[in-house]
């Protein structure tokens, strides 16, 4: 079973807006740079920071037979069935004291690491839209945060599964 992911219109716009942002910065210091070695800097890694983002992109939700798997363009964040506690669809604003600590914050969507300031832990999220959330937390205590276009039915089915096992 497959459920994708498609960006929304916010991330989006973020996306195309960073990406213009830091063409025009880079265009800037090219043409007001007299060695050239600022603008080439700059460019350099700041397609380094973009290309990490991009590897790092939500690309689809497998439920494969051993596992949930979160697939991005490079990882996989493979969550076996057995180590799943509770699986449960949450409202944007139930997650709102969440800060950016090592993540993309709408550029090619909201992935990465971010501090829960209520519980001062991690959370894992994969999302590229703030609607149709999903939590899935293991038996660790780490919490991984989702979205999918059918949030009921991706709930629906973890929780059957992890049940089945149980």
């Amino acid at each position: 079973m497959r459920f994708g992911y498609r960006l929304d219109k916010t991330c989006r716009i973020v996306t195309w807006s960073v990406a213009g942002g830091i063409l025009l910065v880079g265009g800037l210091l090219w043409w007001l740079s007299p060695g050239g070695y600022l603008p080439v800097w700059f460019l350099f890694i700041v397609l380094a920071l973009v290309l990490l983002v991009l590897l790092s992109a939500p690309r689809s939700i497998r439920l494969t037979r051993d596992a949930v798997e979160i697939r991005c363009v490079v990882e996989i964040t493979h969550i076996p069935w057995h180590h799943i506690r509770r699986v449960e669809r949450v409202e944007r604003a139930s997650l709102r004291p969440l800060m950016p600590v090592f993540a993309s914050p709408g550029f090619f969507g909201w992935t990465g690491y971010w501090l829960d300031v209520r519980g001062w832990d991690l959370v894992k999220v994969y999302a590229t839209s703030w609607q149709g959330l999903v939590v899935i937390e293991d038996i660790y205590e780490q919490r991984y945060v989702v979205n999918s276009d059918d949030p009921d039915d991706l709930c629906k089915k973890i929780s059957a599964r992890v049940e089945k096992d149980s």
